[in-house]
This record gives C-alpha cells, sequence and structure tokens, in this order.
C-alpha cells in the first residue's frame, strides 16, 4: 500500500479547519468547498484501504464519495464566483464527462489512456490554481474568467474520477501495463494532490477576496461611496509625491456643504444622509475622471487634482460650485438647493498633503466669510503649527456661524 493518500488525507484534514473557518467570511461557496474538503478526505480513506484484498469491496463507496466531493467543488465556484445560472455549470461538468468518456472510448483502459487523462488533469489543475489565486486582484472576475475557472474545475474533477477508476492500483494485477515512472507520476500525484492544491487555491481565492472587501471598505466611505480621508490622504501624498519630482502642479480643493446643519435639524438625518451622498454623486460626475473625491469628515469633502495649476483647478471649482447649485435634491417634497464653498490651494515645493489641505483649509473660512457659494483660492504661506491651531479654529468658526445663520436659512428655503 503506498504512503501518499496518507499524505493526502493529512493534507485535506489540515486545511479542513481553515476552510470551515472562512465558511463566516460571508463569500458565498465557503460552506460547500468545506463539505467537498470533508467528503474528499473520507473518500481518499476509503480507496486506501481498498487497495487492501480483503477490502476491496470499498472502492465503490470510495469513488461515490469522491464523486460527492467533486459536485461540492463544483458547486462551491458556482456560488463563489456567483454564476448566473446553474444550469451552465451542470452543462460544463457535462460536456467534460462526455469528452472523457469519447478519449475512454478512442483510446480503452490503457497507459496511453491515463498518460492523457493525466495530462488533461494536471493542465486543468494548473490553469484552475492561477485562475483561482488571482481572483479579486484586479477588479471582479468576468463571465469569461468564470467560465474558465468552472471548465476547468469540471474536467480536473472528471479526470480525476477517471483517473481513479483506471488506475492500476484498482484492477487485477496486469490488467493495466505499467506506466513508465514519469507517468506513474503522474497519475499519482493527479490521484492524491489534485484536490489537496485544489482546496489550497480556494482558500487563497476566499482570502484574497476577504482581503480586497476590507481594504475596499477601509477606502470607501460608506455613506457616500466616495474615498475614505485616509484613503484620499494617503493618495493625495503618493500623487504629490510623483508631481513634484516630475515638476507638475497639483492642487487640493476643500469642500465644505452650506448650511448642512440646517439641513439635518429641518428636515431629520436622513435626508441629510441623502444630500450627501447627492452631493459626492454630482461632483464624481462632474469631475468625470479628473480628480479623485473622498470625505474628509461630517459634511466636508476634499479633491485632489494631479495636473492641474491654481488657474486650471479654480475653474473646475467654479464648474462644480455651478453644478451642485443647478443639481437639487427632488426626491422628496420640495426640490432642496445645494450650494458649496470652496477652498484651493497649489502644492508648492517642499509641501506634505497636510500642508496643501491647511492653506485650502484657511481659504476655505475666507470662502465662508464672504457668503458662502464660492472659490476662495488660498495664500502662499508655509503653515506652521500656529497655521495648524488657525485653520482648527476655523472649521470650529465655520460650525459656530451656521448655526447662527440658521433663520436666514429657513427663511431662504422655506
Amino acid at each position: 500500500m503506498s504512503f501518499l493518500p496518507a499524505i493526502s488525507i493529512i493534507a485535506l484534514l489540515a486545511m479542513l479547519p481553515v476552510l470551515i473557518s472562512l465558511r463566516a467570511s460571508m463569500v458565498e461557496g465557503g460552506t460547500d468547498f468545506a463539505a467537498a474538503c470533508a467528503i474528499a478526505a473520507a473518500a481518499t480513506l476509503f480507496l486506501m484501504l481498498a487497495e487492501f484484498p480483503a477490502l476491496r469491496l470499498l472502492f465503490p463507496i470510495g469513488l461515490a464519495l469522491l464523486g460527492g466531493a467533486c459536485l461540492f467543488v463544483l458547486s462551491g465556484f458556482h456560488r463563489a464566483l456567483d454564476v448566473s445560472k446553474r444550469v451552465s455549470t451542470l452543462l460544463v461538468a457535462a460536456a467534460s464527462i462526455a469528452v472523457l468518456a469519447l478519449l475512454l472510448a478512442a483510446l480503452g483502459a490503457n497507459s496511453a489512456t491515463l498518460h492523457a487523462l493525466s495530462a488533461i488533469g494536471i493542465a486543468a489543475a494548473f490553469v484552475l490554481n492561477i485562475a483561482v489565486c488571482s481572483q479579486h486582484r484586479r477588479g471582479a472576475p468576468g463571465p469569461i474568467e468564470r467560465l474558465v475557472v468552472v471548465a476547468c474545475a469540471a474536467v480536473g474533477c472528471s479526470a480525476l474520477l477517471a483517473v481513479t477508476t483506471l488506475s492500476p492500483a484498482t484492477h487485477e494485477a496486469g490488467a493495466v501495463p505499467l506506466a513508465p515512472v514519469t507517468w506513474d507520476f503522474a497519475c499519482a500525484a493527479m490521484r492524491h494532490f489534485y484536490l489537496p492544491a485544489l482546496f489550497l487555491g480556494v482558500i487563497l481565492m476566499i482570502q484574497n477576496r476577504v482581503i480586497a472587501d476590507l481594504k475596499s471598505a477601509i477606502a470607501r466611505d460608506e455613506l457616500t461611496g466616495v474615498q475614505s480621508r485616509r484613503a484620499l490622504l494617503d493618495f493625495g501624498q503618493r500623487a504629490l509625491t510623483v508631481s513634484l519630482a516630475r515638476q507638475r502642479p497639483l492642487t487640493f480643493l476643500l469642500l465644505d456643504l452650506d448650511y448642512f446643519k440646517q439641513i439635518n435639524d429641518r428636515y431629520g438625518h436622513a435626508v441629510g444622509d441623502a444630500a450627501l451622498g447627492h452631493f459626492a454623486g454630482t461632483v464624481t460626475a462632474c469631475l468625470a475622471g479628473r480628480g479623485t473625491l473622498g470625505r474628509i469628515g461630517g459634511e466636508e469633502f476634499g479633491i485632489v487634482l494631479p495636473n492641474h495649476s491654481e488657474d486650471a483647478a479654480f475653474v473646475l471649482a467654479e464648474e462644480i460650485g455651478r453644478t451642485v447649485r443647478d443639481t437639487p435634491i427632488g426626491r422628496f417634497d420640495r426640490p432642496i438647493r445645494l450650494t458649496v464653498s470652496i477652498g484651493l490651494a497649489e502644492a508648492a515645493p517642499g509641501d506634505t498633503i497636510s500642508d496643501v489641505m491647511i492653506r485650502a483649509d484657511m481659504a476655505l473660512y475666507d470662502a465662508k466669510a464672504d457668503g458662502r457659494d464660492r472659490c476662495t483660492i488660498a495664500g502662499r504661506f508655509q503653515p506652521d503649527a500656529s497655521a495648524r491651531a488657525l485653520a482648527a479654529a476655523a472649521a470650529q468658526m465655520r460650525a459656530a456661524d451656521s448655526r447662527s445663520l440658521e433663520p436666514q436659512l429657513l427663511r431662504d428655503t422655506g
């Protein structure tokens, strides 16, 4: 009896707790993959015991369990990749089985058949593991990628079942001619290591997806869908470093919705949340890829504009203000008109993104003081500790000023 089945069982049992723990990752198909791994371990045990002449009757049971594990694998990929129609998975599985049946009919149960099946299975396993390990490293998989994964899984599982059925160990001695050592190793690898390698790829696929989802959640503001403060400033610092190195301009816009507290107080926080989402969508559409929008906090947003000089950024800021003014929220009893004040600052040599943001914040305070609904360009100075404190004080004064002007807002919107 070979020791390879024991290694396969140990590998499957080692990966089973990981697959079970990943079921809670909210990734579809995790339960199916965990069930497939457990059934595959049991199937390998039965097939190992069937190599003893007295226990040869266990072979059909092991083969049936192996088939069940393969079905769970296909079901897991169907769910994990969100294949639109289950019938497509079944058709791919049926087609792969039909091709292998034709191969068996043409070549018969001999060493050449085992060679071909092993080559097909190993090739499918190789492509499959590359595909599943690269899932969600670059956006969601498209229909063709999903079909490739499902097809490779079906072909590999079908080849595994055929190789297991035709393996010399499952027949009487001499029934199947022995293959060269290389092909013996290939058949053994297909029988005993295809599923462990497959489940290892599945674990990596689920972990990659969970990590990608976490990164996306961290980088995105949950309410508006734009970048979070941390993600925006990280991007801004990288873009600033590149721009200064290439001697290209970079400008930062700080945007603040006017009278937002009064919108919350008069219409409720649900309407305030809708206003933030509407504003973010309006500005994103206006940017049209020319800059990156993020939410700084509350009703404050920031825009990083690489390759934009102060004058070009001012023109864009005016366009944003006009678009926001002309695009009221129309989902409620009466349209709610929004306006935005904008502070603008261009990066200078030696700046960090925080320095540029502080200057933009000071300009924003000036825009608020000048009557709101306008853009103001920051003066040229390097912020020190006192300037940072002044910027924080300016933010507090803007909030206090908004509260003091509540009656005027109610008259304007009422």
